[in-house]
């Protein structure tokens, strides 16, 4: 339940009162104070936005809303455990304010988005994988994000361009210290690290798409109710913004286009996804819409217009994904072909499988796009040298990959060990 208080003119506070009954309030206080009288009132969290519409007709009324569970306890006593759970999700009202208080300075904004670049900038240089998670817990991206989401929804076009405003000059500072961090070192090539976070899954899209409804979750759930920390969902939408913003300005620095434009479609396509997601859920969920209370100027066309754009980038973005094959599909082709290998080496009976690895490199020559091969197996025919054995793997692998139709050239690095128990040859 939600704690209100308010204040309005003498004669008013019985009105207020009436009303607050009238919604199921509980525990009730009117008070008198200098100015007029205080109406104290303890209502269910869905009930709150409603309430306040009923009592906007006065419009010297000052409303305190405590964004806090608390417990009311009441007559008869053994009904209270009924009574202290209220996991109801929050009112319209409280969602949107809520999310408009996470918005923070500028200042704020800029330190943070220097700090997380700095942290990303260290583990992409020094293939760190745990300062890449402390950089997505301090990056400030997942209140920009929300908060357009929410203006999406509210009808707010003002609210969106700012939110865009802030999320886009996050990601800008982001690009230009880990530019300059990467100019003052003097990198010239990609790390390994690097590489691992330009290789783009075929199932990409489904981050920004769960980033938004967590995010969405989390803003619209009771305190109570919600099994997830803030941080916690903040930083799953930083997972999906941080390492780009890195990736990109490390790839400016020594001029690799692919890298930057794996990194520019990472970030585009997860704004895009958490946007679309996010919106969707404050809308059929948490009831934020433009008939909300004290956000009632919204305007109509603005989120249809929003989910339009989104939309409309996603499925450019998946057109320009699997249209070209496999510059922002590897991350997939890596597992697929590394399952189309292990599935032929197993009509093989004289081969026994150890392990098998299948990687693009880092960048797509100008007629080839190699992928490393690496297998270990042990051997079980005795007839065939280790070269000629090799020879025939290597063509029987490089035939099942190629019928796939993938745009990949296997490259074959192969070990053969003689089974353990067998003589050695």
């Amino acid at each position: 339940m939600r704690a209100l208080t308010i204040k309005v003119p003498k004669g008013k506070g019985h009105e207020v009162k009436q009303i607050a009954a009238q919604h199921h309030g509980k525990n009730l206080t009117l008070q008198p104070t200098e100015a007029g009288e205080q109406v104290t009132v303890h209502l269910n969290n869905e009930a709150v936005s409603r309430f306040i519409e009923a009592i906007s007709h006065l419009e010297s009324a000052e409303i305190t809303l405590v964004p806090r569970g608390v417990i009311t306890m009441y007559p008869p006593a053994e009904q209270t455990p009924e009574q202290v759970v209220d996991v109801t999700y929050r009112s319209p009202i409280e969602i949107f304010l809520g999310g408009l208080q996470s918005v923070g300075s500028w200042t704020g904004l800029l330190v943070y988005s220097i700090a997380g670049a700095v942290l990303v900038w260290i583990g992409l240089y020094t293939g760190t994988s745990y300062l890449l998670v402390a950089a997505m817990l301090i990056a400030p991206f997942a209140g920009p994000a929300m908060n357009a989401a929410l203006a999406s929804a509210a009808g707010k076009m003002q609210l969106l361009q700012q939110s865009l405003l802030r999320y886009f000059v996050a990601i800008g500072t982001g690009i230009a210290v880990s530019f300059l961090l990467s100019l003052l070192v003097g990198q010239q090539h990609a790390t390994p690290m690097m590489v691992s976070v330009s290789q783009i899954s075929q199932v990409t899209l489904l981050l920004p798409l769960i980033a938004g409804v967590a995010g969405g979750a989390n803003l619209i759930q009771s305190e109570r109710d919600s099994l997830v920390s803030g941080a916690a969902v903040g930083m799953l939408v930083a997972a999906s913004l941080a390492p780009p913003t890195g990736l990109i300005g490390m790839a400016l620095n020594f001029g690799n286009w692919q890298l930057i434009r794996s990194g520019i479609f990472l970030l585009i396509l997860q704004l895009a996804g958490i946007q679309l997601s996010a919106a969707l859920m404050f809308r059929l969920m948490g009831h934020v819409t433009t008939r909300g209370v004290r956000f009632a100027d919204g305007k109509s066309y603005v989120f249809p217009l929003s989910m339009s754009v989104a939309v409309l980038v996603i499925a450019g973005f998946m057109f320009w994904q699997f249209s070209q094959q496999p510059n922002l599909q590897k991350a997939s082709l890596d597992t697929q072909i590394t399952e189309v290998m292990r599935t032929e080496l197993s009509k093989l009976d004289q081969l026994e499988t150890i392990e098998v690895n299948a990687r693009f490199t880092r960048g797509t020559l100008p007629d080839l796009n190699p992928v490393i091969c690496e297998l270990y197996l042990y051997r079980r025919d005795a007839l065939l040298t280790d070269a000629q054995l090799k020879q025939q793997i290597e063509q029987r692998l490089y035939e099942a990959i190629k019928a796939q139709g993938w745009n990949a050239d296997p490259m074959f690095n192969i070990t053969l060990l003689d089974y353990p128990g067998e003589a050695p040859r």
